[in-house]
């Protein structure tokens, strides 16, 4: 009992911190582990959706341009909101994404932007997100891969 009372402050220091540290790691603005199920969306091309395919969504759509520059969208209704990529994770426009009841639609000219934005706010646990894009087909995949071949060096 002696022992207690001689180290009360350390052992109150200690308990405030493991206390702490479980609560932070039961938060939920954590990033799920399950890579795959984050990249089949990606492959399958669900989560890109083009201007024609916007039509068909239910609900008010926020269009989001990562661009510096701002855009006019046609043909698209819902809120346009300009959030440059490097500001997209600052708490008023996260609370505006992961708050907005319908779908999230990402523009930006560079896909590769887009795709890795939808990745983030995706393992954020926002459902309902998609890459805006002018065509779903993935040229990508349809080439098998042929390395070229070594020039002849044998003259």
């Amino acid at each position: 009992m002696e022992l207690i009372k001689n180290y009360k402050v350390v052992i109150t220091v200690v308990l405030t911190v493991l206390v702490l540290v479980l609560i932070r790691s039961a938060g939920v603005n954590h990033f799920k582990s399950d890579a795959k199920k984050w990249a089949d969306p990606s492959f399958s091309q669900s989560n890109a959706i083009t201007s024609d395919q916007v039509k068909l969504l239910k609900g008010n759509n926020l269009a989001i341009n990562l661009d510096k520059d701002p855009i006019v969208l046609t043909g698209i209704t819902g809120d346009l909101q300009n959030i440059t990529a490097d500001s997209i994770l600052s708490k008023k426009h996260l609370s505006t994404i992961l708050n907005h009841k319908g779908p999230v639609l990402l523009l930006s000219s560079d896909p590769g932007l887009s795709a890795r934005i939808w990745m983030v706010l995706s393992q954020m646990g926002r459902k309902n997100i998609y890459i805006l894009t002018s065509s779903t087909d993935n040229e990508i995949l349809k080439y098998k891969f042929q390395p070229e071949s070594l020039p002849d060096t044998s003259l």
